[in-house]
C-alpha cells in the first residue's frame, strides 16, 4: 500500500504529536519519567499501526528523545 509519503514521516509526524499531548511543560527531567513516557509512546504508535522503527529511524532512541526534550522544556529552551 502506498501512502504518499516515506514511513518514517508517518513515525515522525506520530511523535510530534504524541508529545504535543502527552508530555508535561515542565517536569523534574527524572530519568524514570522519561523511560516512562517512552515506553507509553511506544505502546501508543503500536497501537495506532506505527512500529516503533518508524519513529527511531528519525530520532533514534525514543529514551534518549524523551530526556532531551523534558531537558529542553526544564531549562525553558522549548517553544
Amino acid at each position: 500500500m502506498d501512502i504518499g509519503f516515506p514511513m518514517s514521516a508517518r513515525g515522525i509526524d506520530f511523535l510530534h504529536k504524541w508529545m504535543e499531548d502527552n508530555l508535561p511543560h515542565h517536569s523534574a527531567s527524572d530519568p524514570a519519567f522519561a523511560a516512562k513516557l517512552a515506553q507509553q509512546a511506544t505502546m501508543d504508535a503500536i497501537r495506532a499501526g506505527i512500529q516503533p522503527e518508524e519513529i527511531s529511524e528519525e530520532v533514534g532512541s525514543l529514551l534518549t528523545t524523551m530526556r532531551e526534550v523534558l531537558e529542553k522544556r526544564d531549562s525553558g529552551l522549548a517553544d
